[in-house]
C-alpha cells in the first residue's frame, strides 16, 4: 500500500472509531436519561434506583468502560480535528463546501467541548460531592442543584450544546459507517436531528422542573 493510501486507510479508520464510539455513548445516554425520568416520580423512585445502582456488582467494570469510551471519543475526535485543520490550514472567502455546511458541523469543536465542560462539573457535582450515607438522598441533592438558578441556567446551556452536537453527530456517524443511502440519508438526518432535539429537551426538562417547582 502507497504511504498516501496508508494514511487515507488511517485516517478512516480514526473517523470510524469516533462514530462507533460516540454511537455507543448515544446509548448510554438514552438509559442514562430514563433513570433520571425517575425523579418525576419522586424521591422514593429516584433514591430507589441510586441505590440499585450503586450497589451493583458490575457498577464499577461499566464506569470504567463508560470512562473509557469517553476518553477515546475525545482523544481520537481532538485527533482527527487537528488532522482536519492540518489537511486545511487556510479558509477561502466564499468557501461553497463551508457555507453548506450546517451550524452543528460548524460548531462540532465547541459544543463538544462545552459538552465536556460539563461532564467535569456534573460528575464532581453528584459524584464527589453528594452526601454522604445516611446524612441526606441523591434526590435531595440533585433537587438542591438544580434550583439553584446557576446550575440550571449552566445545566440547560449545556444540554443545547448537546443537541446541537448530536445533531451532526448522528448523521455524520452513519456517512462514516458507509451507512448512506440517496433514498434513506435525508430521513436518517431528520430522524438524527429529532433524537438529538429529544435528548437535549429530555434532560433539560429535569433542572427546569425542579426550578419551577421550588421547595
Amino acid at each position: 500500500m502507497k504511504p498516501c493510501e496508508r494514511l487515507k486507510s488511517t485516517s478512516i479508520a480514526k473517523k470510524q472509531f469516533v462514530a462507533l464510539t460516540g454511537l455507543a455513548l448515544v446509548g448510554f445516554l438514552c438509559t442514562h436519561l430514563a433513570g433520571n425520568f425517575l425523579m418525576f416520580k419522586g424521591k422514593g423512585a429516584f433514591d430507589g434506583y441510586a441505590e440499585f445502582l450503586e450497589h451493583h456488582p458490575l457498577i464499577i467494570p461499566a464506569e470504567i468502560g463508560l470512562a473509557a469510551f469517553f476518553l477515546a471519543h475525545i482523544v481520537w475526535g481532538l485527533w482527527v480535528t487537528l488532522e482536519n485543520v492540518r489537511a486545511r490550514p487556510q479558509r477561502y472567502e466564499g468557501d461553497a463546501g463551508t457555507e453548506d455546511r450546517s451550524w452543528g458541523a460548524r460548531t462540532m469543536r465547541y459544543t463538544g467541548s462545552m459538552t465536556l465542560i460539563f461532564l467535569a462539573v456534573h460528575i464532581t457535582t453528584f459524584k464527589f460531592m453528594g452526601p454522604e450515607e445516611g446524612e441526606g438522598s441523591l434526590w435531595e441533592w440533585v433537587m438542591f442543584n438544580f434550583r439553584h438558578p446557576l446550575y440550571m441556567g449552566f445545566y440547560v446551556l449545556a444540554m443545547v450544546a448537546l443537541g446541537t452536537h448530536l445533531s451532526h453527530g448522528i448523521k455524520s456517524a452513519f456517512q462514516t459507517l458507509g451507512l448512506s443511502h440517496p433514498r434513506y440519508t435525508p430521513l436518517v438526518e431528520k430522524a438524527g436531528f429529532a433524537f438529538a432535539l429529544a435528548l437535549a429537551a429530555g434532560f433539560g426538562s429535569l433542572p427546569v422542573w425542579a426550578f419551577v417547582r421550588g421547595g
